[in-house]
């Protein structure tokens, strides 16, 4: 795996109901590398996206969500859908909107 890019900061996570909390991110997006350069076309590589998210003011954050869909959108503007794989923050993608 390639660690294409590693963001950490504050965003705005938007509920299933709407409501909006500021939450902390530290997010990975890294893309598998191919054995060698014949073994796969241009562009053929998947992208990932893994790391946490949480409420610095909310300790029931993650709970009070777990697995409900939500949307991120980062300090830089790009957002999201994800959900809590776990208890302690994990995410899963659902959905990159750019």
């Amino acid at each position: 795996m390639k660690v294409l890019e590693h963001l950490k900061g504050t965003g705005t996570v938007t509920a299933p109901d709407g409501d909006e909390t500021r939450a902390q991110y530290d997010i990975q997006i890294t893309q598998d590398e191919p054995e060698s350069e014949s073994d796969a076309p241009p562009g053929a590589a998947s992208k990932h996206i893994s790391g946490m998210v949480w409420s610095p003011v909310d300790p029931y954050f993650v709970l009070s969500h777990f697995r409900k869909t939500m949307l991120l959108q980062m300090e830089d503007g790009r957002r999201f859908r994800f959900f809590h794989r776990d208890s302690s923050g994990s995410i899963g993608l659902s959905r990159w909107l750019g």
